[in-house]
């Protein structure tokens, strides 16, 4: 066995997510990692990457013509592979900038909170089409999780993109082919991964428990 191999064995347990709001795909690889890791009682991280980070500030229309996961045709397919999930998606028709909301949920620090406020924000946006690019969104939502308002004001004004960066310099290094991506034990994975590929994946890292 690989010194890697050995080290990543012993490694603590733990997922670790680079993924943005505006992708179903990513909604989905998140959604699943999520009910397992729970179920498993593995710690995840989420680390935001914005798929597009020159989205104005204001969003912008989505041109699906140019996107090669959502152009006229696929969203069906995208729609009904959602349903294997137990998702309720609608095709998006405007790209939001999501580099405040990223922010705001790097800034939960309660971990069960974080993690239903980011489930919450994908629901806003692929399953409500709602502008999750503007604070105001983002305010009803932390109304709904009893947040306090302020910090995510605070964010709004300072729109800081530091850990963003961060985040981004991080995912290239790990050169991952597709988002989601997620790291295991030293090893990385992509995609919308299935729970049942992921009982596969934490039983091949010995993250499980069963």
């Amino acid at each position: 066995m690989k010194w890697s191999e050995i080290w990543g064995r012993i490694m603590p347990r733990r997922i670790i997510i680079y993924a943005d709001f505006i992708d179903p795909f990513c909604y989905i690889g998140f959604h699943n990692v999520r009910r397992l890791a729970r179920a498993e009682k593995i710690p995840m991280e989420w680390r935001g990457f914005e798929l597009n980070p020159d989205t104005p500030k204001e969003g912008s229309l989505l041109q699906t013509a140019f996107n090669s996961d959502l152009r006229p045709g696929m969203w069906a397919s995208v729609r009904d592979f959602a349903k294997k999930s137990g998702l309720v998606l609608q095709e998006p028709t405007f790209v939001p900038n999501t580099a405040l909301a990223h922010a705001w949920v790097g800034s939960v620090e309660k971990q069960d909170v974080k993690y239903s406020l980011i489930e919450r924000i994908y629901q806003a946006y692929l399953s409500e089409k709602k502008d999750i690019g503007k604070v105001e969104i983002l305010l009803e939502l932390a109304d709904e999780f009893e947040l306090r308002r302020e910090p995510l004001k605070h964010l709004a004004a300072t729109r800081d993109r530091s850990l963003l960066e961060q985040f981004r310099r991080q995912a290239m290094d790990y050169q991952f082919t597709g988002m989601p991506g997620f790291v295991c034990r030293g090893k990385t994975y992509f995609g919308a991964l299935s729970e049942d590929a992921w009982r596969m994946i934490l039983k091949e890292t010995l993250c499980s428990t069963r």
